[in-house]
């Protein structure tokens, strides 16, 4: 326990009374219905793979500790992962369970034994608890309560499995001041001056282009203010202007920015003896700096209030690793500073409900002229004007030396890739000819990042065949694996079986066979939050055929075009026939970002029109019966 948490329960054992509430709780513990141990189904929403019973909050005014106790029944065998799941929580936090199941018509209980809680240290003060329950199986009901000082960062109403029951209290108390924000849109209801109750809570649904659920469902987040007692008084996140000062002041954030490493001073004479240029020495600092091996954890802080000892292992979280590109930009004189961030999937920051516990990542900012460049060192195979897609989110905290300000966190960079395919039909209607495809920033960063999962390129080849069925390629050529900062080349000689279907004396060609749009990505009839692509995208597909002599086209679809308003978005498909030749032109653009839910009805619609045209057919004939266009 931490120096300030020890002072503060100090005070609480010596000022608190020995009084407990007499509020009167939905749920208990260790007494579970049996009826709900018989439930096989879930009536409100029988798709349920499993649904909360009940889940019950309280904050106990007069001894500060918050406790939850969240009671889940599992129904069917996919809900029995949910067996194992993490939840932030502090270092005092206390953590039980049980597990009922009903054998031969008696209920038998385990316990949670210890060794299954686990607690990782991510920060000084901040703990990701990771537990396994015993003996889950369909039928089951588990119990979990958690006890902690002070109030948990958030209090979900609503998650991805329905929840029959959700209370919340929350006592009155001078000594502890705090603020409460609601996020979501399922109605959470007031009950008296200090209890909230939600009642057969929909399971929230997440659908395709969706930045995280952590911005839509039912839930209170809580920031603690001050605390404050007779003789002592500890402030807290106020303002931004305060969570500026606060990080600069922290050991673990400010101190490891301006704790040198000395390590860094031979990188930098070697990137000086090369460079001139400042964008050169930026890019050989990310570059050099992306030699030490990220560890897959995203964090704001370090571990260490000195990185030294981190740079010289070779390996550091996400906030090591961007500290030390700051640290050698500096020595290198190109001006940076920290970023501080909420991720994709931890849900957007407000601007106007500062918030210290929301913030869990940090990457650096280098301004050289006027240009500014956002820049984070974990991904090996990003350039450097690049953000990996979990920064991408709304906006983030440049951290300075005054009050800080905000930062746009959005990218002009696309997911940009163009496929040509020029083939030729054979006499027995199999495609045989090339396929070259060209993959740009985010397209292309994708695709090495996928590459390098496979052992060699027969290997990846293999894979590609099996994700194309009909396709065998016969020869290869990859360009720019490994120059990032080139698009990637692909060039395939391929044969294809499956390009064409005979129905009595049609013959029907899909260009579209390998890049067909076959189901809609946005399956509700209306949504009511944005659909975020986190950067623009473009594809571009053109598809030239030559057929045997002998036959001729017999049907040609008619071009399309669909265009969103304001130019946000667009579909071109063109078809052009030339005697024996077929020429298809398809490009689809996604020109901004971010769609208001009003707008989801024309993206909606702009899918169900690809699916449409892509399902259609060319068809073609012997020439003696085909018609003339």
């Amino acid at each position: 326990m931490t120096k300030t948490f020890s002072l503060v329960a100090f005070c609480f054992f010596f000022f608190i009374s020995t009084q407990f509430s007499s509020a009167k709780a939905p749920i208990k513990f260790g007494k579970v219905d049996i009826e709900d141990l018989k439930m096989t189904v879930y009536e409100p929403d029988t798709s349920a793979a499993a649904v909360v019973l009940c889940k019950y909050g309280f904050f106990n005014g007069n001894d500060y500790r918050f406790t939850t106790i969240t009671r889940v029944k599992i129904l069917k065998k996919s809900g029995v992962s949910l067996s194992e799941f993490s939840f932030p929580g502090k270092e005092d936090m206390q953590v039980r369970g049980k597990v009922y199941n009903l054998e031969n018509g008696e209920v038998v209980e385990e316990r949670l034994r210890n060794e299954s809680i686990y607690k990782l240290k991510i920060t000084e003060d901040y703990y990701r608890m990771k537990v396994a329950l015993p003996n889950i199986k369909v039928g089951s009901i588990y119990d979990i309560e958690t006890t902690q000082l002070l109030l948990p960062s958030e209090f979900a109403f609503q998650r991805e499995i329905p929840v029959r029951y959700c209370e919340l209290v929350l006592e009155n108390t001078p000594e502890v001041e705090f603020r409460k924000r609601s996020r979501g849109y399922f109605p959470v209801m007031p009950q008296g001056d200090n209890a909230y109750v939600a009642k057969n809570v929909p399971a929230f649904k997440t659908e395709s282009f969706m930045d995280s659920k952590e911005n839509y469902i039912s839930k209170f987040e809580f920031d603690i203010l001050r605390v404050s007692f007779p003789g002592y008084f500890k402030g807290f996140t106020t303002s931004w202007e305060a969570v500026n000062k606060r990080l600069r002041s922290n050991s673990y954030f400010g101190g490891a920015l301006t704790n040198g490493v000395g390590g860094l001073n031979a990188v930098k004479k070697e990137i000086e003896a090369k460079y001139s240029d400042p964008y050169d020495k930026m890019i050989a600092a990310y570059e050099a700096i992306k030699q030490v091996e990220w560890n897959e954890v995203e964090s704001l802080f370090s571990t260490e209030s000195h990185l030294g000892g981190v740079y010289k292992d070779k390996k550091a979280n996400s906030a090591e690793i961007n500290m030390m590109l700051y640290q050698l930009l500096q020595k290198l004189d190109v001006y940076a500073l920290p970023v501080a961030i909420s991720t994709r999937e931890n849900g957007r920051l407000h601007q106007f409900y500062p918030s210290l516990e929301k913030l869990n990542y940090m990457f650096i900012r280098a301004k050289i002229g006027d240009k500014e460049y956002l820049l984070d060192a974990t991904e090996k195979l990003m350039p450097a004007d690049m953000l990996p897609l979990r920064c991408l989110n709304k906006t983030g905290r440049l951290i300075n030396n005054e009050s800080g300000t905000w930062i746009d966190l959005k990218t002009d960079k696309k997911d940009k890739s163009s496929s040509l395919y020029d083939l030729k039909l054979n006499e027995n209607l199999e495609a045989e000819g090339t396929l070259k495809c060209k993959r740009f920033e985010y397209s292309a960063y994708d695709f090495r990042k996928q590459y390098k999962k496979y052992a060699s390129e027969d290997e990846f080849l293999e894979a590609f065949e099996y994700e194309h069925p009909g396709l065998r390629v016969k020869d290869c050529t990859l360009t720019n694996l490994d120059s990032i900062y080139k698009p990637v080349s692909e060039d395939y000689t391929i044969k294809v079986s499956n390009l064409t279907q005979q129905v009595g004396e049609m013959i029907m060609i899909n260009p579209f066979v390998f890049d067909k749009v076959e189901s809609n990505p946005f399956k509700m009839e209306e949504r009511k939050y944005p659909v975020d692509f986190a950067y623009k995208r473009e594809k571009l597909v053109m598809f030239n055929l030559t057929i045997p002599d002998g036959y001729g086209f017999d049907a040609v679809p008619k071009p399309t075009r669909i265009l969103l308003p304001e130019k946000s978005g667009s579909v071109l498909i063109n078809y052009s026939v030339l005697g024996n030749k077929l020429s298809v032109t398809y490009v689809m653009k996604i020109d901004k970002a971010i769609f208001t839910s009003e707008e989801y009805a024309y993206l909606k619609h702009l899918y169900a029109l690809v699916i449409e045209k892509h399902a259609e057919p060319v068809i073609i004939k012997k020439s003696q019966d085909a018609a003339s266009l």
